[in-house]
């Protein structure tokens, strides 16, 4: 009869250690600063070493940041895990503060989007112009006296290619 013999993984360096959690060393180190990981021991040398754990537990932290906690958060979250206490009623309040910021960005963003496509297809009409006087881009000022933005340009545009003369100066 064999026993098995149970395996404890090697340990890793900040560099494995950021490998195998596909981030940078720089990630791994500003965790290590942030008090969001800990190093399980240290070489003779100095270098440190990680286990397992902390190998999941930098997998916690890229999930959380790609639903939108931020870093304080996430150590408020493993706060209070680290207590035994749930973290789980602040996580829920947080998504939920969150979720409604993300949705007004989204809203932003697609009012931005739709300014955007406006433009491009009113630009298409006009032609590209020399600045004169204040004026800095006849595109963009296209689109605040479009939008009733008050900044009507008051003076003529000279379309590119042609010298100025008397007739089409302002």
């Amino acid at each position: 009869m064999t026993t098995k013999e149970e395996v404890t993984p090697p340990l890793m360096t900040v560099r494995q250690l950021a490998q195998q959690g596909d981030v940078t060393v720089h990630v791994v180190r500003n965790y290590l600063r942030r008090g969001l990981l800990q190093a399980a021991s240290h070489t003779g040398s100095g270098y440190q070493l990680f286990s397992a754990s902390e190998l999941q537990r930098l997998h916690f932290i890229r999930t959380a940041q790609q639903l939108g906690f931020t870093l304080a958060e996430i150590e408020e979250i493993i706060r209070h895990s680290v207590l035994r206490n749930s973290p789980c009623p602040l996580v829920r309040d947080i998504i939920r503060r969150r979720l409604d910021d993300t949705r007004q960005q989204l809203d932003r963003l697609l009012a931005m989007h739709g300014r955007m496509e406006r433009a491009i297809h009113a630009w298409a009409e006009l032609p590209d112009s020399i600045p004169t006087g204040d004026d800095v881009c006849a595109l963009i000022e296209s689109v605040a006296a479009a939008e009733g933005g008050g900044f009507v340009k008051s003076t003529p545009r000279r379309l590119l290619g042609r010298r100025p003369t008397e007739e089409n100066l302002p």
